[in-house]
Parts: C-alpha cells; sequence; structure tokens
C-alpha cells in the first residue's frame, strides 16, 4: 500500500511538473550539504541531465542495525554509516526559481553482515519543495523529503540543503 503510494505521488508530480515545465537557464553543476532530507545528513553533487531534470549522486548518514552476534545479546547493534544515493529530480521554472520533485533510494555498504529483522538495507528518498540556484552562485533548497527504510519506518521530514553551483 505505501509503495503504491509513494510511486502513485512521484508519478503525479512528475505530470504536474511536466505540464507546467519551464526553461531551466542551464543550470550548472552544484554541490551542497543536506540537513534532515534523506537522513542525518548527506553531501551532495547535482547535475544537469536534460532540459528540466538532474540527477543527484551523494552520501547519506544513516542508522543501520545489525544482526545480533549470537542469541544471548539483548539489542541489535547500530551504526551511523555514510551511505550512497541517487536521486532523480524533474524541475519547473525560471530565473533560478524552481518548483522540483524528486525521488532516489539509498543503499548501505555493509553487505558482509546480516540486518536485524526491523531493518533493511535499502532506504526510499522523495522531495517535493522549492530550490533556488543561479549559475555560478550560491544554491538553495527546502522542501518536504518523506523518507521509507524498508521493514523499519516511514518518516515525513523537512529537509534544507545550501551549497555552491558551478
Amino acid at each position: 500500500m505505501l509503495k503504491r503510494f509513494i510511486i502513485s505521488s512521484f508519478l503525479l508530480c512528475s505530470f504536474a511538473l511536466a505540464s507546467f515545465a519551464q526553461s531551466t537557464d542551464s543550470l550548472g553543476t552544484a554541490y551542497y550539504l543536506e540537513l534532515a532530507g534523506k537522513g542525518f545528513g548527506s553531501a551532495n553533487v547535482d547535475f544537469n541531465i536534460g532540459h528540466n531534470s538532474r540527477l543527484t549522486l551523494g552520501l547519506t548518514l544513516l542508522d543501520h542495525e545489525f544482526a545480533k552476534e549470537n542469541e544471548m545479546d539483548d539489542e541489535y547493534p547500530t551504526r551511523t554509516l555514510p551511505t550512497p544515493s541517487v536521486m532523480y529530480f524533474l524541475l519547473s521554472g525560471k530565473n533560478g526559481h524552481f518548483l522540483e520533485a524528486g525521488l532516489g533510494c539509498s543503499i548501505s555498504p555493509v553487505f558482509w553482515k546480516p540486518y536485524s529483522p526491523n531493518d533493511s538495507w535499502l532506504s526510499l528518498h522523495g522531495s517535493f519543495g522549492y530550490r533556488y540556484q543561479k549559475s555560478e552562485k550560491v544554491f538553495f533548497r527546502a522542501g518536504f523529503t518523506p523518507f521509507y527504510r524498508v521493514n523499519w519506518a516511514f518518516l515525513p521530514l523537512i529537509g534544507v540543503s545550501a551549497g555552491y553551483s558551478l
């Protein structure tokens, strides 16, 4: 049910943005830090891949809960790790002001340890918000950034980002 909601929301946002799409003024590559959005925080690089679309690659700080070492352990060990992430964004706007909608995922870098039954190696991220980006200037993002960890939780977060655009 939740998967259908996430996919439907992304498709609805995509069609809505495509119908109002305007020039993105050939935005350059952006480097930025994000607080909350995809996890506790993330460092990202954002590339222009089309007239009104962007691809973001990053490292996101997420908690990962691993299986018990033996049955005598009371708790699952938890570690905060930098986790690779990728997101795709659609933009609509001009003159540096954009409405954005995006969807992406993070995959745990720890493949050699089993996860607890309450956790997963896969996290899904969304974004719907405002982006301010001028070529060769300051870059700013803010918006609703839902986060879903398979087998764990759905978190409706607010994320903010700041960085520099080339």
